[in-house]
């Protein structure tokens, strides 16, 4: 009983990790699913809450929680957050961190926003 338990509960947070990432930084599905590193097939039964994900799917959307965190701890208002990720940032020779993201590549993001939170940027 206890694994259902878990596991419709992990289907949960997938779905609602899903539609924060869509909602809070404006990512399509498509660009979602290349982000966790998943077929967009896979994306959309997470969704669907028809899938619990991998173990290292879930790490994955784990970051995309930190990053969403740090954006609001960060930045004064979502609107900041998001112009921050949208635009070239130096520290990231320039590339923008919602493409990084596009790309899988979450833990560059989630560093550079854990060092503007903690000062050393600054």
């Amino acid at each position: 009983m206890a694994i259902a338990v878990v596991e419709r509960l992990e289907r949960q947070t997938a779905r609602k990790t899903i539609e924060s990432a869509h909602e809070t930084f404006g990512l399509n599905y498509v660009d979602l699913a290349s982000a966790l590193d998943v077929d967009r097939r896979t994306l959309l039964r997470y969704r669907k809450e028809m899938n619990a994900p991998s173990p290292k799917v879930r790490e994955r959307m784990e970051l995309l929680r930190e990053i969403s965190h740090l954006l609001g701890e960060v930045f004064e208002t979502p609107e900041a957050g998001l112009t921050w990720l949208y635009r070239p940032v130096p520290l990231l020779r320039g590339r923008r961190p919602i493409e990084l993201m596009r790309h899988g590549q979450l833990g560059e993001v989630l560093s550079v926003l854990a060092g503007l939170h903690s000062g050393a940027h600054t």
